[in-house]
């Protein structure tokens, strides 16, 4: 990224996975095969890409901000496909899914995207510069999140919408609360893109822990299962 005043941003060995939780109505992005790149004025954090502005910037300073955070565009992942905050909160209370992507793919650096580990702290920086950089620090209140951003600037008539291949997401995990028909359409797509390397897993509560567990499951589309549309195989 650039930037007049860079901050810097620890870089952190990718992983070879990092996930993305999705609510049930986003089976869109399988449909589609297009992930959203949004804005950090439309996620639930508050102070989501904020930064202190010197007193001497004044309204000038202020502005720069404001529009950096329109310019920006975020997609959201973490390291963890079981954390059960993460399913309540972004999956609809177990409802929805999980898509883990290939980390190391030329997907995350293409196009001038920037992939990175947020850094968890106690309060925000102070910046005379207006710097993307900023997007990668958080308040430590979010740490069980995990969080990694792939993050670029769009200019404001540029589509959000990214498109990308099927064969960049490497698992899917269904949440242990989704409806069978649900899961009956993300089998269909899955079929339809031919993602034959694709992992299948079912979330289960763990017997004696509150944890859960992502089971490996082999999955078919089948047209004659009892109506819900697929076949477990183990």
């Amino acid at each position: 990224m650039t930037a007049a005043h860079s901050v810097e941003v620890p870089k952190s060995p990718v992983p070879a996975v990092l996930y993305k939780y999705l609510p049930p109505e986003r089976i869109d992005v399988l449909e589609n095969m297009g992930l959203r790149f949004s804005p950090p004025s439309q996620f639930n954090d508050t102070f989501d890409t904020h930064y202190l502005v010197p007193k001497s910037q004044g309204l000038t300073g202020k502005a720069a901000r404001s529009m950096l955070k329109n310019r920006l565009g975020i997609l959201c992942l973490t390291e963890r496909p079981n954390n059960h905050l993460m399913w309540v909160h972004y999956a609809s209370n177990h409802t929805g899914f999980v898509l883990g992507f290939n980390a190391r793919a030329s997907f995350f650096q293409e196009n001038n995207r920037v992939l990175r580990k947020v850094v968890y702290q106690n309060a925000p920086k102070v910046l005379s510069e207006a710097d993307a950089s900023v997007c990668f620090y958080k308040s430590d209140e979010w740490t069980y999140e995990q969080e990694w951003r792939c993050v670029r600037e769009f200019q404001n008539a540029e589509p959000r919408v990214v498109e990308i291949e099927p064969a960049l997401i490497t698992h899917i995990v269904f949440g242990y609360r989704m409806e069978t028909w649900q899961i009956a359409r993300i089998m269909q797509y899955a079929n339809g893109y031919e993602m034959n390397q694709t992992q299948f897993l079912l979330s289960s509560p763990a017997r004696s822990f509150w944890t859960f567990e992502n089971i490996p499951k082999t999955m078919t589309v089948c047209d004659t299962c009892s109506g819900i549309g697929y076949l477990i195989k183990d």
